[in-house]
């Protein structure tokens, strides 16, 4: 180590030292701007940028070498061969050309390439020096320390090797200084070293050849050259690079105009992106460059994306905060040309609000929009699942059914935003409950389902004990007050059928169903409690549907007939009316009591058409009496709330003749409830004809002051509950005087109905109640019966007329 530095600090004039390293750095620099460049477009274009990198290269570390050499002061006169001058110049183009060329191979064993390129480019520094130094002619002997000639030899390789394995393809900056440093170091100390190594013994008499290049044109030459090459190679590589630049340049601005992200790449690298990109990844333009694209932005994308068998993925772009986002990519490749090696562009999308739209969408398709709870669809698929799921495991699955008691009535008394508001706060009581366990949702109106998954391998009586656990769940919710407005709160109770699969059903259908079944039971019931679903509901259903069917056969087939029972006074027992009451016997059922049809007509709607057909038959029948008594005919609640009963009314009073005075139609409290405005306002269009409104079965209604205050009633009908009791009864007698008294200070006609005792009869006349209805003034007969009071003049009827059929007589609901 003194060797070299003796040589360098004692036999060297450092001016020249230092313009030889400015003249070598001058020439790197060149070398690795043009290398960058050979290591991009199509072949062609590169061999001829790898020739122009390997001639610069060379001849800088040629001139570096020979400056350098200029600068060492052996004491004798020098001189220089030509012939292996020129020599060692055709090695150092020749050694850094093929360097240069195998280093810039693309390929699965780059950095082996690279440094392989670089061995080679040290390896011919050294051979460069050591040719150059043979062709120095001296009259002395010239000897070698080999020990420091093979450091300076190792010392070139090395250095050699890691300025082209640093380097890379030189596409930043950052690699160009790298490889540019690296190198210059292995020029430097492989020459010094070697210069170090150097021994010449003067001897006069060794002759020294004639034609030798004295230093000072040497020193001339080595300028010229270097100037040249450089020179050349500088100007080239600039206007290579400012075409590149300008090309980029526009890239760049179309590519900072689209709205997706842009990214290119060559060889798998980033050479640019997009402003798009760099907002969407949060990095910096210099900070992306180089980086293996797939690699570390999309890691998960499939291996024939990358190998470029499919042009479209979605997939996660992998932030550097460890975060990802959904984004869609597409590939693009460009092939190679004379400004750029073989290009993809990957084109990138985020996809984070149309996931939310899909999710959106989803959720929209799977849920309510009302209570956000699953729809009919969703749980029909999620049933299906379940059933499939407890074939499999021999665990139970537990349907339940739904209905709020009494929704109707707020929905009447409030109107539908309050119904609303109301299912929404319910909905978000009932989605509280649900866990992987439990499942919820609306399937129309008030309705509700439930699907309980059982854990645990529970067997059938441990799913009844977890079903009345959650059931009664449902009702503690349901029954806290719903906030309405600041006056009122709207306090619910819930009707719940609950079935088991697969002891009460073989599939989602029954099972469905029979929890159905369940839950009108517990409505027939009041409501507010929760009823397991057992067979005996089936044969009820079986039998309502019977009854149903065979009423609808009946209307077809002319098999009703309508009874009268006469009303009278008291004091006289003269008949001033009848009432209508419909009657029915079945060819296989025999004799069916109204309150076991009509309930079924009501729920079929069949009682429409039915009612229809009962108010025009009796119109048609009083309308032949002689005797023009009245006639009472019920209207059910159903019926109460068509618009169209006033027009049906007035039709069927004309088309029979009968004078609108003798007509009085019943109503009970209960159907008047319903919708008091909409009632209110049939009711007042039907007292406009001159027809009579009476309020059947008067205090076992809702509110029964009310109703009379705010209804246009004609007549009061005391209901036969509280006649029954009246005597003996000191609270049904306390009812009956006050409804007694309530109706004359209100101007209001009373009749009682029920009266079968003289008891009975007695008690009302002497209260002042004339009017009076029962079997013990006459039971509900045939008219014909009653021919001596209808037509007093004759004993026989005229043959009844058949009244045409309404228009929608064979209307009405499927049968449940």
């Amino acid at each position: 180590m003194y060797r070299i530095y003796d040589c360098l600090a004692n036999q060297h004039d450092l001016l020249l030292v230092i313009v030889a390293l400015l003249i070598g750095l001058g020439g790197i620099h060149t070398a690795f701007n043009l290398y960058a460049r050979a290591c991009i477009g199509r072949l062609r274009q590169r061999i001829s940028w790898l020739f122009l990198t390997g001639v610069v290269t060379g001849g800088g570390i040629w001139a570096t070498h020979f400056i350098a050499m200029l600068a060492y002061d052996p004491i004798l006169p020098v001189g220089y061969e030509p012939a292996l001058t020129a020599v060692s110049l055709l090695i150092a183009i020749a050694a850094t050309t093929v360097g240069f060329a195998i280093a810039s191979v693309a390929g699965p064993n780059l950095l082996l390439s690279r440094l392989v390129g670089g061995l080679i480019v040290g390896l011919g520094i050294s051979a460069m020096h050591f040719t150059g130094m043979s062709a120095m002619s001296v009259p002395g002997i010239i000897s070698w320390d080999m020990s420091i000639v093979i450091s300076a030899i190792l010392m070139g390789a090395v250095f050699g090797m890691i300025s082209l394995g640093l380097a890379g393809s030189a596409r930043t900056e950052r690699d160009k200084l790298k490889g540019k440093v690296a190198l210059t170091i292995a020029v430097a100390t492989m020459h010094f070293s070697a210069m170090g190594a150097l021994i010449i013994t003067p001897d006069p008499t060794v002759p020294v050849p004639a034609q030798l290049i004295s230093q000072e044109y040497l020193a001339v030459g080595v300028a010229v050259v270097a100037a040249l090459l450089i020179a050349i190679g500088f100007v080239t590589a600039m206007v290579d690079r400012q075409m590149r630049d300008h090309v980029s340049n526009r890239m760049r601005i179309l590519g900072d105009s689209a709205i997706e992200a842009l990214v290119l790449t060559e060889n798998g690298r980033i050479v640019d992106a997009n402003e798009s990109f760099l907002k969407l990844a949060g990095v910096e333009h210099a900070d992306l460059i180089n980086q293996d694209f797939l690699t570390e932005w999309l890691p998960d994308t499939p291996p024939a994306f990358q190998a470029g068998e499919i042009s479209y993925v979605e997939t996660a772009l992998t932030l550097k905060d460890a975060g990802e986002l959904p984004v869609e990519v597409i590939r693009r490749e460009i092939p190679a040309d004379e400004f750029s090696d073989d290009t993809i562009i990957y084109g990138l999308r985020d996809l984070r609000e149309r996931y939310a739209a899909e999710k959106h969408i989803r959720f929209l398709a799977e849920h309510d929009s009302l209570t956000q709870l699953l729809n009919r669809t969703t749980f029909n698929d999620r049933l299906g699942e379940a059933l499939e799921e407890s074939d499999e495991t021999g665990i139970p699955v537990t349907v339940m059914c739904i209905d709020f008691d009494h929704f109707k009535e707020l929905n009447d008394s409030f109107g539908h935003i309050a119904g609303d508001h109301a299912l929404r706060e319910l909905g978000e009581r009932l989605g509280q409950l649900t866990s992987d366990e439990v499942t919820i949702a609306r399937v129309g109106g008030d309705e509700f389902v439930v699907l309980l998954h059982h854990q645990n391998r529970a067997d059938l009586k441990q799913a009844i004990a977890r079903s009345q656990e959650v059931a009664q769940q449902i009702l503690d919710s349901v029954a806290i007050p719903i906030f309405i407005n600041h006056e009122n709160r709207a306090k619910l109770s819930a009707s719940i059928g609950i079935a088991h699969y697969p002891e009460d059903g073989s599939d989602a259908e029954s099972i469905l169903f029979h929890a159905d079944l369940a839950m009108y039971r517990v409505k027939q019931s009041g409501g507010n409690d929760m009823v397991f679903y057992s067979s005996e509901m089936d044969e009820e259903y079986r039998f309502k549907r019977q009854l149903s069917s065979n009423l609808r056969n009946a209307m077809d087939n002319g098999q009703l007939e309508l009874y009268y029972q006469p009303q009278c006074q008291t004091d006289d027992r003269e008949v001033r009316s009848f009432e209508a009451l419909l009657r029915w016997t079945d060819p296989e059922m025999g004799s069916i009591p109204p309150g076991r049809f009509i309930p079924i007509a009501e729920e079929t709607g069949l009682i429409v058409p039915l009612g229809e057909w009962v108010l025009r038959t009796a119109c048609f029948e009083a309308a032949k009496w002689k005797n023009p008594l009245g006639i009472g005919v019920n209207l059910s609640a159903v019926q109460l709330q068509k618009h169209e009963l006033p027009e049906t009314v007035a039709e069927i009073l004309a088309e029979t003749g009968l004078d609108p005075n003798r007509l009085e139609l019943e109503v009970t409290e209960t159907a008047l409830i319903h919708n008091p405005a909409r009632s209110m306002k049939i009711l007042s269009d039907i007292k406009k004809l001159g027809v009579r409104i009476a309020m059947d079965d008067f205090g076992t209604g809702y509110s029964s002051l009310a109703t009379l205050q705010n209804f246009p009633v004609d007549r009061i009908k005391i209901d036969q509950s509280f006649v029954a009791k009246l005597i003996g009864n000191e609270q049904a007698s306390a009812i009956v005087r006050a409804v007694i008294n309530l109706s004359r200070d209100l101007a209001l006609d009373v009749i009682a109905e029920g009266v079968e005792t003289d008891e009975q009869a007695t008690f009302l006349n002497d209260h002042d109640c004339r009017s009076v209805q029962g079997y013990k003034y006459g039971h509900p007969r045939p008219i014909s019966d009653y021919g001596h009071i209808v037509n007093p003049t004759t004993m026989a009827t005229k043959p009844q007329e058949t009244p045409r059929k309404p228009a929608n007589w064979d209307s009405g609901f499927e049968t449940v």
